[in-house]
């Protein structure tokens, strides 16, 4: 059977071929329908607890195109709130991030507190009697949740984010399992747009085709610092989460501020970083300990969260503007009890290798953007080819890095199931 370049996604197994629309990447109602069915139904990420330590810390953000702010109230409970003044829709908050008891909009003057109340209305009799401030408090998304700290929100009905997490749950668990005193987000935020499909983002962070051929200015840098190379990619493993969500898990060669030593770094960190890992043996036992410790996690959480748990621990999110381009906002996460010496290192490492201006973020942006270019030909080329590794998943056995795109098309399975089309004649 050839391909029909009206379908979304060519898949069959038997002939070992998988091949996704490159129109999928550019088709600005196909986009649309993506918002419908995916960003307006699903859980979306959000922020992270402690990014708001204390009553009256906030961020702001835009999450589904909709302006958002997040808040610690007088109570010590998170809530999100839709940055819109319910009188005529300005934002009540242009900052992105400080600490605020009342949030004054500086376009009618009504003034909102941290507890989401309208506590002040500019005449208000001349509302009526009907009218009540009780009703007109801050709104809410109809969906918010938090696990383990992470706050999700969705715009549809739901109640189910545990479910909907799925084993990626554990993954979650494991990263909040890293310290005693538990994981925060440091200061400082990265904010980058890229002119490529948001899918690319989530398939990059799972490809493991890529990582050799476009990160090799860090293998060699790696290499120059003294790092062990003998076995670049080793103990390797690839999981589908459920709902869309994907995790591979590896050891590599680069040290782990979590538990795994590296030549480079000072005899003073290098016992830091040994202790860490002794007291997770000790609190959880040797397979999760040293699981913890030694091992890296490249995990997507469908469709908007993205957590790198490797030399630095990283959380971006992913927020469409386009068919064509994407804004990304990451901040780093890391255990509250770090010694400064040890903190000093982890943040050279995530900045080293997953900053803006570090070896692998802008190799990758890159490589999405030149792939976002290339899929202009889809009326000539119309496929990009996910077929590989299906030969060795029907024969039963397991592959290497390099040598799979099983959580590719497991990503786009996903992503198809919720769009419920299998053609662009579909498409309203």
């Amino acid at each position: 059977m050839n391909p029909d370049s009206n379908q979304l996604i060519f898949d069959q197994p038997d002939d070992h071929q998988y091949l996704v629309n490159k129109r999928t990447f550019t088709d600005e109602e196909l986009f649309e329908a993506e918002y419908s069915q995916i960003y307006d139904k699903l859980w979306l990420y959000v922020g992270h607890e402690t990014e708001i330590p204390k009553p009256g810390d906030f961020v702001t953000r835009t999450i589904a195109r909709r302006p958002l702010l997040l808040v610690r109230g007088s109570d010590g409970h998170v809530q999100v709130y839709l940055n819109t003044c319910t009188h005529n829709g300005s934002l009540v908050c242009r900052e992105p991030a400080g600490n605020r008891d009342f949030f004054p909009c500086a376009y009618h003057g009504w003034v909102f507190d941290r507890d989401g109340e309208l506590k002040e209305v500019p005449g208000e009799s001349a509302f009526g009697p009907q009218f009540s401030k009780s009703a007109n408090g801050l709104p809410t998304p109809p969906s918010q949740a938090s696990y383990q700290g992470f706050v999700f929100i969705s715009f549809a009905e739901r109640g189910d984010l545990p479910d909907y997490l799925a084993g990626a749950k554990e993954y979650l668990d494991i990263l909040s399992a890293s310290s005693t005193d538990g994981m925060k987000v440091m200061p400082g935020t990265h904010i980058y747009g890229t002119s490529a499909n948001w899918k690319m983002l989530p398939v990059n962070v799972i490809d493991g085709n890529h990582f050799l051929p476009t990160h090799v200015t860090y293998l060699q840098y790696l290499q120059e610092r003294g790092s062990e190379m003998k076995h670049p990619i080793r103990d390797f493993h690839e999981s589908v989460l459920g709902n869309g969500h994907t995790v591979f898990e590896y050891e590599a060669p680069w040290g782990r501020p979590q538990g795994k030593p590296d030549a480079s770094w000072s005899d003073e960190v290098n016992a830091q970083v040994e202790a860490r890992r002794e007291e997770l043996i000790e609190r959880l036992g040797p397979e999760l300990g040293d699981r913890i410790a030694r091992k890296n996690r490249n995990l997507v959480i469908f469709p908007n969260l993205i957590i790198n748990d490797i030399m630095g621990v990283t959380i971006r999110l992913a927020e469409p503007v386009s068919a064509g381009y994407m804004d990304v906002t990451a901040w780093q996460i890391a255990p509250t009890d770090d010694p400064p010496e040890l903190a000093q290192v982890r943040n050279e490492q995530f900045l080293t290798f997953l900053g803006p201006g570090g070896f692998a973020t802008p190799d990758d942006i890159e490589g999405m953007e030149a792939s976002q270019r290339g899929f202009a030909t889809y009326r000539e080329v119309p496929w990009a080819n996910y077929s590989k590794g299906i030969a060795a998943e029907i024969a039963g056995g397991l592959t290497n890095p390099g040598e799979s795109d099983f959580m590719t098309r497991a990503f786009f399975n996903a992503w198809q199931g919720y769009l419920g089309i299998t053609n662009f004649s579909e498409l309203p």
